[in-house]
């Protein structure tokens, strides 16, 4: 992460630069006296923190969990999105929200009778889903492979 947010930055930068209206920039209404331009900076900075450590969030789950389970954590963030906007916002509830949202709901519990089965049967080894700590109190990551787990089974 460390070495990859300065790239995205400059690369940001850059492309803002040269897409980016800025002659549109002192007419903005956001901009035009100091008191929005605290606000406008303060809001920036505040998006910008939360964007981090979002980003940060993630790589801390996926290096303690999984990617998988990352994932299936998005996916939820998705459904209660659905239901944000069509609740909250009076968004219309179509057809097709409705089938997406019931597939993730579907795929969500397959996904957890799957863990919880694999758990059930003792599949569940110390290194996989686990915080394992190193000498020096770091978490290692691990890499299962579904033919590792396939050949302890069998020998």
């Amino acid at each position: 992460m460390s070495h990859v947010t300065p790239v995205m930055a400059v690369v940001t930068a850059i492309i803002s630069i040269v897409m980016d209206p800025w002659h549109d920039f002192r007419a903005s209404h956001f901009f035009d006296s100091s008191a929005h331009i605290i606000r406008s900076s303060l809001l920036l900075l505040i998006g910008g923190a939360l964007a981090f450590f979002m980003v940060l969030t993630e790589y801390v789950l996926v290096s303690v969990t999984s990617a998988v389970t990352v994932t299936v954590a998005g996916i939820v963030k998705e459904a209660v999105t659905i239901l944000v906007a069509v609740l909250f916002f009076n968004d219309p509830f179509t057809w097709l929200k409705g089938l997406g949202l019931a597939i993730i709901i579907f795929g969500v519990s397959l996904f957890n009778i799957y863990k919880y089965k694999r758990f059930k049967k003792g599949h569940h080894n110390k290194d996989a889903g686990t915080n394992i700590l190193s000498s020096n109190g770091t978490s290692k990551y691990v890499i299962l492979d579904d033919d590792s787990e396939e050949q302890d089974d069998t020998g």
